[in-house]
């Protein structure tokens, strides 16, 4: 799961219309970067859920960080001007026999954590869960 950074900002800055091609611009970057099985879908207002079939989650933090580096490379272009897009992300790999909603559940934990450590970041859930045992 992934949240655009600072999304409002864009949205208040430059308007709707343009935080609507922004969104489209990320989304159109991330799915260049992934394979032809993978699935990348609008989850709420800048929120994208990424599916990754048959991806261990240290890979699909891999996937996820190289998309960060291509959404980078990538700039969104407003007024001539170049714009940063960043994001942060959650993993977690379903385990066997594991609800939708608990998935979901952890990835977004996990996706929380990396927004308040500082921002395009991405954190892994099992990471996270690991962490606080050992604490």
């Amino acid at each position: 799961m992934m949240d655009i950074d600072h999304f409002k900002q864009i949205n208040d800055s430059m308007g709707h219309a343009t935080g609507d091609q922004a969104l489209a611009h990320l989304a159109s970057v991330i799915k260049e970067s992934l394979r032809a099985t993978d699935v990348i879908a609008r989850y709420g207002g800048e929120e994208f859920i990424i599916l990754l079939p048959g991806t261990a989650e240290k890979d699909a933090i891999s996937v996820i960080t190289r998309a960060q580096r291509e959404l980078t490379r990538n700039f969104f272009m407003h007024d001539n001007n170049r714009v940063l897009i960043t994001f942060s992300a959650g993993v977690a790999e379903r385990r066997s026999g594991e609800a939708a909603d608990a998935v979901i559940g952890r990835t977004d934990r996990a996706l929380y954590r990396a927004k308040n450590s500082g921002r395009n970041r991405v954190i892994g859930a099992d990471n996270m869960e690991q962490a606080h045992i050992t604490q």
